[in-house]
């Protein structure tokens, strides 16, 4: 209840009251007499970060954005996004496609950053809650570049005229500055405190190494789309920062990336959504794209042949994946892999149990009572073993291949696996997006199909229409969604992007 009280607040304050007052009155919370002080400005971050969850990862029209999924079996809007033939099973309405969602949590960062000086701040408290919302707002179009592309530049709350679409690399320009001044003033993960000087443990709330490995990402991404290659060299300090930043550490095994990792706010999380169990907080995209995948043994009531998942994966794609007889992944993103793969095909029809995400919350109560509610999960966007596998990628561009393996075998140590063998492996570049594939089945917003379109392997590693993208098709912007028409209305300026204009989005 905490939470519907706090956005219904901060609705207000971040609304123009000029269409339903004619006065602002000593009682209502308005912008005069809302931003005081520390509790105020402090309410309405929390604000943030409340719309930074449903909006980013708890609400559908984040389902089926994945352009990039591992599975056989993929069916519905999921299968025609990854064949990029869109249009099948979304019109220039539909909201996967909209992204006032985002612009929604950029909104509600720019209306702390338009109000908050009027607060009576500590130096500390100011710093902090200015980073928290430059932060977050530099991330989300760090986001949306990476869906859209070009897009609406908006810097303040008021900000409603008609608006053309700014170049991503302006965009980028403006997310990475932002990232910067945050990074500078924010603290490290372990030493963040809130309102009354008690730690932090959050990864949801920004600290230093947050930005920074933001920076890493988008330092990349934009050495690769821009054709700047210089740049791997900036996000290789950002990816050195993070890991010898002490707030952060690897889990031991690949047993505890399942039980803690995931669960969320361990050590290894650098970035996550922090979901409670109450009824604005339940059911982020994670538990409902496992819900889709995963059924026995993790879902309870449910037996061997049950049959209602929507993604299936074949225990052979899975030995695929995952080669190495000792890859711990094996067993504990796969229920009893080897076994189950010997059980009756009538049983599994050839296919594998994914049991990644394990920590159920059943109803207690009522008609389903005993039947799964929701998973008791963050959404995690980047851990560290993202960021040091990140860095083995940007090693071998820059001709650091002995710090690539070393990156590399770090990680496949952790998970049983045995050292990087270029005979086995193949070459040190695919292994490395191998090793990704592997360590983050499943997991984040679209992290493999970022991946793929950062380093240009989208004709090897995607299906369908992606394989026959021409290099006309990508630079007309066929690996982004399409505007949806919302953004259109009132708003003659607005262009679609060329390679969707001609393939069913006429907007």
């Amino acid at each position: 209840m905490k939470y519907i009280i706090l956005l219904f607040c901060v609705s207000l304050v971040f609304c123009s009251c000029d269409d339903f007052l004619t006065e602002e009155t000593e009682t209502g919370v308005t912008n005069n007499n809302f931003w005081k002080n520390a509790s105020d400005v402090d309410a309405a971050v929390n604000g943030l970060y409340a719309t930074f969850r449903f909006n980013h990862a708890n609400n559908n029209n984040m389902y089926y954005r994945d352009r990039a999924l591992l599975f056989d079996g993929i069916t519905g809007a999921w299968a025609n996004a990854n064949n990029n033939q869109l249009w099948k099973s979304w019109s220039s309405t539909n909201g996967c496609l909209n992204w006032s969602w985002e612009y929604d949590i950029i909104s509600s960062a720019n209306g702390i950053l338009d109000n908050m000086d009027r607060a009576e701040l500590s130096p500390e408290r100011y710093n902090f809650y200015l980073s928290q919302a430059l932060g977050i707002r530099g991330y989300m179009y760090f986001y949306i570049l990476k869906n859209w592309g070009d897009a609406p530049l908006v810097l303040h709350a008021e900000d409603v005229g008609a608006k053309a679409r700014t170049p991503w690399q302006e965009i980028a320009e403006l997310s990475i500055a932002e990232l910067k001044q945050a990074a500078s003033l924010l603290p490290r993960a372990r030493d963040l405190v809130d309102i009354d000087g008690k730690p932090i443990t959050s990864k949801q709330v920004f600290s230093k190494g947050t930005c920074q490995a933001i920076l890493a990402h988008e330092y990349a991404w934009k050495a690769a789309l821009n054709g700047e290659p210089g740049l791997n060299k900036i996000a290789i300090a950002y990816c050195d920062s993070v890991i010898a930043d002490d707030s952060y550490g690897l889990v031991d095994n690949i047993n505890e990336v399942c039980e803690i990792v995931i669960k969320g706010n361990s050590k290894e999380g650098i970035l996550e959504c922090d979901f409670e169990n109450n009824e604005i907080d339940s059911k982020g995209y994670a538990a409902y794209f496992a819900g889709n995948f995963q059924w026995w043994p993790v879902r309870p009531l449910t037996t061997p042949s049950t049959a209602r998942r929507g993604l299936l994966i074949k225990n052979s794609t899975v030995y695929s994946i995952y080669p190495d007889a000792k890859d711990q992944r094996r067993e504990e993103y796969f229920y009893k892999l080897d076994s189950m793969a010997k059980v009756s095909t009538s049983i599994t029809k050839g296919n594998a149990y994914v049991q990644k995400f394990r920590h159920v919350i059943p109803h207690e109560s009522g008609n389903l009572i005993g039947q799964i509610k929701d998973y008791d999960i963050n959404e995690i966007f980047i851990r560290l073993a993202d960021i040091i596998l990140l860095r083995a990628e940007l090693r071998v561009k820059t001709g650091d291949e002995a710090g690539a393996i070393k990156d590399l075998n770090r990680i496949r140590e952790r998970a049983g696996c045995s050292p990087y063998n270029a005979v086995v492996d193949g070459e040190l570049a695919g292994a490395i997006q191998d090793e990704r594939d592997r360590e983050f089945f499943c997991e984040g917003a679209a992290i493999r199909y970022y991946d793929v379109v950062r380093n240009g392997t989208f004709r090897e590693r995607l299906r369908g229409d992606f394989k026959t993208l021409t290099d006309q098709d990508v630079k007309d912007g066929a690996l982004y969604f399409p505007v949806a028409s919302t953004a259109f209305y009132n708003n003659t300026l607005m262009l679609q992007t060329p390679y969707w204009k001609r393939n069913g989005y006429a907007y």
